[in-house]
């Protein structure tokens, strides 16, 4: 028995065109048990061993201390000071706490795998109308990117503010404004990156009505969201944005951001400035696109990688949703994909090369901070240019929507 029984590309979408989509959301299933299932033992098992950890699982204390909270009736921000994150976040990750997460860290890494596989039935499931195939194969460009299995099976919860994030792009790419709306609501207070989306979403509809409604609706799920906080403990929950919005006097840097690099080399910017300076960045990136009616998808893109090239703070696991944004070029461009898989590389090379907050890099040497700074602009250059190859072709999705059909087929 062949391990790989298909002769080329093209036997291979044969096949998956015959399959139900059940079946290939078993597939996904199977996928997901195999190949996280197989990072999570691993990670449990020897690399625990090691490296320290609290190095290597540095946020699955937070997420038992802030979930328990929940569980004993204590209210986020007032009774637990110190919230960085938005509340329903906290929420979502009472179940893992209850389901044995107290005790065990894989607990953690198993649910956020959960929402790896549910992010990628829903890039399938959503956009199949289109092509089932392509949708099924972008899918599973995220579920098998390096981004989303060592993030998720390590127990980082980047795998869920994806999820809600590329819910919007998907229901803003098929014009639903009330539905993107409440998904780019609800996103926001799940992980704030999703207020990056709204401007996209409001340049996109056609006329000022359309506008003020979705404000209007932004408005409304907002005000349900933080009521509690806002009224019981208005103080210590007003405090939490500054963690994005670069309110201290010293701007955070972190992870594989080329200005955490820079500042390790002695260039620092004062917050204003580089408050500054993102802000005059990103309003070029949503006026760009709308004065060249871009569709809502690309618009998201540019979006995106405008912040992480300016945005002082940028993890591995944000780069779960310009995967998810590029799959569907990806799905059928080998290129593409080897780019935003193989970035992964200098990306996490990068990484241990960069200090945390407060804590010494995990290697250091003379020049270092150097050398991960070329490491992080080579990873940021990957996915500009993959960006570029795509935004010079249709995808599958365009393609069904212009009535064409994909001449791979």
């Amino acid at each position: 028995m062949k391990l790989w029984p298909f002769k080329n590309w093209e036997d291979l979408k044969i096949h998956l065109r015959s399959m139900k989509v059940g079946h290939k959301l078993v597939l996904y299933l199977l996928l997901t048990l195999v190949i996280y299932g197989s990072t999570i033992v691993v990670d449990n098992t020897v690399m625990v061993n090691l490296i320290d950890q609290e190095i290597f699982h540095p946020d699955v204390h937070v997420y038992r201390e802030r979930a328990q909270a929940i569980l004993d009736g204590k209210l986020l921000y007032r009774d637990l000071p110190g919230v960085e994150s938005p509340p329903l976040i906290n929420y979502i990750l009472v179940p893992p706490q209850v389901l044995g997460g107290a005790e065990h860290d894989w607990v953690w890494a198993a649910y956020f795998s959960f929402f790896a596989f549910l992010m990628s039935a829903l890039i399938y499931l959503a956009l199949r109308r289109y092509d089932d195939v392509g949708a099924f194969l972008a899918g599973a460009v995220v579920l098998v990117s390096p981004y989303t299995i060592i993030e998720s099976g390590t127990g980082e919860d980047e795998s869920i503010a994806a999820t809600f994030f590329i819910l919007a792009v998907i229901l803003m790419f098929m014009k639903r404004r009330e539905a993107s709306t409440a998904a780019i609501g609800l996103g926001i207070w799940v992980k704030m990156f999703s207020i990056l989306l709204f401007p996209v979403h409001f340049l996109q509809q056609s006329n000022w009505k359309d506008r003020a409604m979705t404000v209007g609706v932004l408005a409304l799920i907002t005000a349900v969201v933080i009521a509690p906080f806002a009224i019981l403990a208005w103080e210590d929950f007003i405090n939490f944005p500054s963690y994005y919005f670069l309110a201290q006097s010293t701007p955070p840097n972190g992870g594989s951001s080329i200005w955490q690099f820079l500042r390790m080399g002695g260039v620092s910017l004062p917050s204003v400035l580089q408050l500054g300076i993102l802000g005059v960045a990103m309003a070029a990136a949503y006026l760009y696109p709308y004065y060249k009616k871009m569709p809502a998808w690309q618009s998201s893109i540019v979006m995106l990688l405008t912040f992480f090239t300016f945005y002082p703070k940028v993890h591995g696991g944000y780069w779960i949703m310009l995967v998810a944004l590029l799959s569907v070029w990806a799905a059928n461009d080998r290129r593409i994909f080897l780019r935003i898989t193989l970035s992964f590389v200098p990306f996490i090379l990068a990484t241990a090369l960069a200090e945390g907050d407060g804590t010494a890099a995990p290697i250091e040497f003379y020049g270092s901070w150097f050398v991960g700074f070329l490491l992080a602009l080579l990873g940021l250059l990957m996915f500009v240019d993959a960006a570029r190859i795509a935004f010079g072709k249709r995808s599958f999705i365009e393609m069904e929507t212009l009535g064409q059909v994909d001449p791979s087929e």
